[in-house]
C-alpha cells in the first residue's frame, strides 16, 4: 500500500514546480537564453521536477514491494513493468532521469536551448507522471 501522506505531498510539489515553469514558457527564445537568471532559476526547477518523480517512484516501489531499480532510468523501467507507466511514458520519463544528470553533475555544460525546448514541449511527460501516480491515491 503506498503512503498516501508522502505521495500527496510529493505530487503537490510537483505540481508546484510545473505552474512555476509554465510560468517561463512565455519568454521568447532569446529573452530565455540571454538572461542567466532567468534559465537558471528555470533550471533549478526542472531539477526539483525530476527530483520529484525519482522521490515518487521511489516510494511507490518500495511501499508496494516491487524490485530494487539499478538507477535512476531503472525506476521508470520497474514501474512500466509493473503496470504503473505505459511503455512510452516510462520511456520518455528515462529520458528525463538522463536529463536529471545533466542539471546535476554536467550542470557546466548544460545547453540552455534543451533546457528552453524542454519546457515548451516536454513538460506534458511530468503531467501524464503527475495522473498516473494519482492513481494510486485512488486505490
Amino acid at each position: 500500500m503506498v503512503d498516501q501522506h508522502v505521495l500527496s505531498s510529493r505530487l503537490n510539489a510537483l505540481d508546484e514546480y510545473l505552474v512555476e515553469l509554465k510560468a517561463f514558457a512565455h519568454w521568447s527564445r532569446e529573452e530565455f537564453l540571454g538572461d542567466p537568471h532567468r534559465h537558471h532559476l528555470a533550471e533549478r526547477f526542472l531539477h526539483l521536477a525530476c527530483e520529484c518523480v525519482l522521490d515518487i517512484s521511489q516510494h511507490v516501489i518500495s511501499d508496494m514491494g516491487f524490485r530494487q531499480p539499478e538507477d535512476y532510468k531503472d525506476s521508470m523501467e520497474v514501474l512500466r513493468q509493473e503496470g504503473i507507466l505505459g511503455d512510452d511514458l516510462a520511456k520518455r520519463l528515462k529520458g528525463w532521469m538522463g536529463f536529471r544528470n545533466v542539471l546535476v553533475h554536467l550542470y557546466l555544460a548544460i545547453d540552455h536551448n534543451q533546457s528552453y525546448d524542454t519546457i515548451h514541449n516536454e513538460l506534458g511527460d511530468l503531467e501524464d507522471f503527475k495522473k498516473n501516480m494519482a492513481q494510486l491515491l485512488r486505490s
